[in-house]
């Protein structure tokens, strides 16, 4: 999580504000360069908010060690049972911010893929030698975008319906 939200997602959020400068300044030499500008903008919308609701996820996030050198063990004591439930109710609270930065993280990556995707189409239609290549290299990162998405959400997807399952009593 801290990897994500404090690392990868800052990094590639400068990556997308950096590529849309280069957009923004040549847009004569793309092909649609406003759906560009929209993907990386949203990219980069989506990895800031990543690594925000990776900070509100972080301070929920602790030990019950921490709970014991944070209290005085006459303290700790006399507190066991509200502690433990703060901790408990703390960890919901890190459980749901996390899936938000995971889900800004990979919105930003299919974001990123897309504009990047867009980015290799050749500028204007013709018969450049480059041509087919561009038009490979642009479904390349489209099919990129593609396995990011269904990779980051077939596991909670299969969760669920393996939940539904063990509800309707079929294992």
């Amino acid at each position: 999580m801290d990897a994500v939200s404090n690392v990868a997602a800052p990094l590639l959020a400068g990556f997308a504000v950096a590529a849309i400068g280069v957009v923004a300044a040549d847009s004569d030499k793309f092909r649609w360069p406003g759906a560009i500008l929209l993907c990386l903008t949203l990219a980069a919308l989506l990895f800031v908010t990543c690594v925000q609701f990776g900070f509100h996820a972080r301070r929920h996030l602790y030990s019950p060690a921490d709970i014991t050198a944070w209290w005085s063990e006459e303290e700790a004591r006399e507190r066991h049972d509200l502690l433990r439930e703060e901790h408990a109710t703390d960890f919901q609270y890190w459980e749901s911010w996390r899936r938000r930065a995971y889900a800004a993280y990979t919105g930003g990556m299919v974001m990123l893929w897309m504009g990047v995707s867009l980015v290799l189409l050749p500028p204007t239609p013709g018969s450049s030698p480059d041509t087919v290549f561009r038009w490979a290299a642009a479904a390349v990162a489209a099919g990129a975008a593609v396995v990011e998405g269904v990779w980051s959400t077939y596991p909670s997807i299969k969760r669920r319906l393996q939940r539904r399952r063990l509800l309707r009593g079929n294992p």
